[in-house]
């Protein structure tokens, strides 16, 4: 039996809000290494992870004929991916850090944490109307 909490909506904006995180990470990590020698870009990925689990249970629940895997478990299973651009360079000194690249993409990864956070608390406002009996 599930509850709210554990919603399919609840566990993706869980995984949404951690991809996040592991976003902002890599993002600050860039830039606090933008002046550092042959230091590569990182970046994270989550749709191409949560897209594959989601096939993967598709083609397990056709060749076997059952359904086994429940799409909580899928996405439950995805994570975020941290990759490092080794062919990229942006500089003379194989630096791959573009700076103003990576201000942007933490002010879009700012909009999307802002997003999942209001989605949360929205999801969380109804759940409080319906105990309140409202």
């Amino acid at each position: 039996m599930s509850d709210f909490f554990t919603s399919n909506s609840m566990i993706m904006l869980e995984r949404a809000s951690n991809f996040n995180w592991v976003k902002q990470q890599a993002i600050l990590d860039n830039i606090s290494n933008a002046e550092t020698p042959n230091y590569k870009v990182k970046y994270v990925t989550f749709e191409e992870a949560l897209r594959a689990n989601i096939r993967q249970a598709a083609r397990s629940s056709v060749s076997t004929g059952a359904s086994g895997v429940t799409m909580r478990d899928t996405l439950s299973s995805a994570t975020p991916v941290v990759h490092t651009a080794w062919d990229e360079s942006a500089r003379m000194d194989e630096n791959g850090v573009n700076v103003s690249e990576q201000s942007l993409e933490l002010i879009r990864n700012a909009y999307q944490v802002q997003h999942v956070y209001r989605a949360i608390s929205s999801d969380m406002s109804r759940l409080l109307m319906a105990i309140r009996g409202q």
